[in-house]
């Protein structure tokens, strides 16, 4: 069995270099082998592949197309895990299948938004969101429970290393403050290790390291993701084609006249300030970068040494107004030992999510009057099974409120509470997450999707600050799949009944949780930034 070098290595605390093979149609397949075999013939290369998952929502070869070549070769695979084709089922299969391939290191995202496809644009699905894809891998590193007729059975515990991504390249507090957020929930959820979206600013970048650190997280291996552009690629970025992405002016400028040498340099530059910054590793990729590009960034890096302090101006690639979490320090990065700069935007609560969050206390929190009156009412009566009747219908009239002031879709299991009462996540989300934003909002905040819709998380980030909390609840608060036996039927009434999802959610720690689990990683290297 080949081992797990991505498992191994960060365990060691060694610096981990991978490189991403963005798979696409069949017309892709001779680059995506030949990048593979000569990894493997080069007894220095790279040992580390990741292949994503029918990225930017076109169709695509998924990553199981050349994961048991990468191993038969002694690579090391790491299969990118998106919740956008497939429902919690499919996913579970995918899983087992990668299991059985030898495949343990999963990355686990939301997806990317469906584009084109067979006949026009395809169903997104996006039952489980990157979260709860993760709660999946750790039950099914534990041994999945689940029933066969009477019996209740336990399946074979799979050896998963799951991993996930964040962005830390957002430009206003809602979406940045979120996006950590959310990234505390993936490592309460079982992430061992991080993965970053691409980006160019270096203090936004080591912004997350101090974060991580601060909450007391400092030990979670990040693994930032250097991105070499082109000028074609960088451009569709800043058209919004590339969710998520933003591509400073300066840089844009740059790349019209660089040849690929230059463009090589800038990663080498960035390769060797990471490392030097005390980052886990360096995952590398590009349009059309061979194995040998990647060495040579790499062996590049290895001359920069510590010679990139005196060039971070190629580093900081800043955007007019962007948010930092931190005031700038006198060395040009964040200064961590400030309070978080928090608060820029509290505005004030609206008089319907004032009258929501009254009426919340009041008639629909557990223990409220107006919980315990229903609740008794709703009851099955007289050994009989719950039907239909008087006070069911008074609470179907409260749906058809939330469809016209939220945008609610009868789902049934309804978290307007927990987005405080801005919009609904199934009807204004085109990924119906369930526990924070996905990490393709635009530099406005605007949905990756219908540019015209601001963000709903950002709307329950704002909402939170407005009523003085600080939005931690984010951070702490596991939110479950949608139940979709639940499917159009009264959201009051199953939360009356304990049907929903207020009754299964959980407060989790991800300070607990790399505490208490096993991390398979060395401890953070006390590296200074003088």
């Amino acid at each position: 069995m080949n081992e797990n070098a991505h498992r191994s290595a960060l365990s060691r605390g060694e610096f981990v270099y991978s490189a991403e093979l963005v798979l696409g149609r069949d017309h892709d397949i001779p680059d995506t082998e030949r990048f593979i075999r000569e990894a493997a013939a080069d007894p220095a290369g790279i040992r580390i592949v990741s292949a994503t998952d029918l990225p930017g929502g076109n169709p695509a070869l998924p990553p199981e197309a050349f994961l048991s070549s990468a191993l038969a070769q002694g690579l090391t695979p790491i299969a990118h895990l998106t919740g956008k084709d497939g429902n919690r089922a499919f996913l579970e299969g995918r899983l087992l299948a990668l299991a059985r391939t030898g495949a343990h290191n999963v990355l686990c995202l939301t997806g990317d938004a469906q584009r084109e496809g067979f006949e026009g644009a395809g169903k997104p699905v996006f039952d489980l969101d990157s979260v709860l894809i993760l709660n999946l891998v750790s039950a099914m590193r534990d041994g999945i429970e689940y029933n066969m007729g009477r019996r209740a059975l336990q399946a074979t515990p799979f050896d998963f290393f799951p991993g996930a991504v964040v962005n830390p390249y957002k430009q206003r507090e809602p979406d940045q403050m979120m996006q950590l957020y959310k990234l505390e929930l993936k490592i309460a959820s079982g992430a061992r290790y991080v993965l970053t979206q691409l980006g160019f600013n270096l203090r936004k970048l080591y912004e997350l390291k101090q974060y991580l650190r601060r909450e007391g997280l400092g030990q979670v291996p990040i693994i930032p993701s250097v991105y070499v552009p082109t000028a074609t690629s960088a451009r569709r970025m800043d058209e919004g084609l590339v969710a998520g992405c933003v591509v400073p002016e300066a840089l844009l400028r740059a790349l019209q006249s660089e040849e690929k040498p230059e463009r090589l340099e800038r990663a080498a530059l960035m390769v060797a300030a990471i490392r030097d910054l005390g980052f886990a590793g360096a995952h590398i990729g590009g349009h059309g970068l061979s194995h040998a590009d990647i060495m040579r960034i790499i062996d590049r890096a290895r001359g920069i040494g510590t010679g990139w302090r005196a060039r971070l101006d190629e580093l900081i690639l800043a955007t007019p107004g962007e948010y930092y979490i931190f005031p700038q320090g006198p060395d040009g990065f964040s200064d961590d030992t400030q309070p978080y700069r928090v608060g820029s935007e509290p505005g004030s609560p609206g008089l319907l999510q004032r009258a929501c969050i009254l009426v919340n206390r009041l008639m629909i929190a557990d223990g409220s009057p107006g919980a315990r009156f229903f609740a008794e009412r709703l009851k099955p009566a007289n050994g009989r099974a719950w039907q239909r009747g008087f006070w069911h219908d008074i609470l179907a009239a409260a749906d058809l409120f939330k469809k016209d002031a939220f945008g609610c879709v009868q789902c049934g299991d309804c978290t307007a509470d927990h987005l405080g009462y801005t919009r609904c996540s199934q009807g204004d989300c085109c990924k119906e997450t369930r526990n924070g934003p996905c990490g393709g909002s635009r530099p406005d905040g605007t949905c990756e999707v219908n540019p015209e819709r601001p963000c709903v998380w950002n709307l329950a980030y704002q909402a939170a600050r407005a009523r003085g909390e600080d939005g931690r609840r984010y951070a702490e608060t596991l939110v479950p799949p949608r139940d979709w036996s639940l499917n159009r039927t009264t959201s009051l009434a199953n939360h009356y009944r304990r049907l929903d999802n207020a009754a299964r959610r959980r407060t989790v720690s991800a300070r607990a949780a790399t505490a208490d689990g096993e991390r398979d990683t060395a401890p953070e290297p006390a590296l200074s930034r003088e």
